[in-house]
């Protein structure tokens, strides 16, 4: 990320705040998704972060922390709507088109999904940063606000867990 781009935008300039914005984009979504699980609520999250993150770019005070700081501002969006559900019903996305052919790894697939569900939108959030993003346990500590060693223990024991649901010995997978 450009720390220029983000300088300009911290001092009022729209436009640079939209190149900012556009370059993270898909992180946010993908993470707003992953707390979610709904596309249209992921998209409204991540709307109604990029208004307050433009209501408050001035309060930045670290340019170069400005992909850290906007994706904590949808992780919070994420957290107020899910507090107004109260009830969450996730809604899974069809994941393969075509239904007539399914073979071993989309079943697989279909079941780490569901088991990734079953968790806390926030030991989801890490396991989804970790793995499916590639974010190293420090950024996701530093967007989660939690110890690199709290983030750590909480993947690896959440991962212990998952492969007990899918029965992959120890060691096994890719995890």
């Amino acid at each position: 990320m450009d720390e220029l781009t983000v300088r300009k935008a911290v001092n009022g300039d729209k436009l640079s705040f939209s190149k900012a914005v556009l370059e993270i984009k898909d992180d946010a979504y993908r993470i707003a998704y992953c707390y979610l699980n709904n596309a249209e609520d992921s998209m409204d999250a991540v709307c109604d972060a990029v208004e307050k993150a433009l209501r408050n770019i001035r309060t930045l005070r670290e340019p170069g922390f400005f992909k850290t700081w906007f994706i904590r501002i949808v992780i919070n969006e994420c957290k107020i709507q899910l507090r107004k559900r109260k009830t969450v019903i996730f809604m899974a996305d069809k994941l393969y088109k075509d239904e007539s052919y399914m073979s071993d790894a989309k079943e697989e697939a279909i079941d780490l999904q569901e088991l990734l569900k079953k968790l806390e939108p926030l030991d989801r959030l890490l396991i989804y940063m970790k793995y499916y993003l590639g974010y190293t346990l420090e950024e996701i500590a530093g967007t989660v606000n939690l110890p690199p060693g709290t983030v750590k223990s909480r993947i690896y024991r959440n991962l212990k867990s998952l492969r007990i649901y899918l029965e992959i010995p120890e060691g096994g997978g890719r995890f």
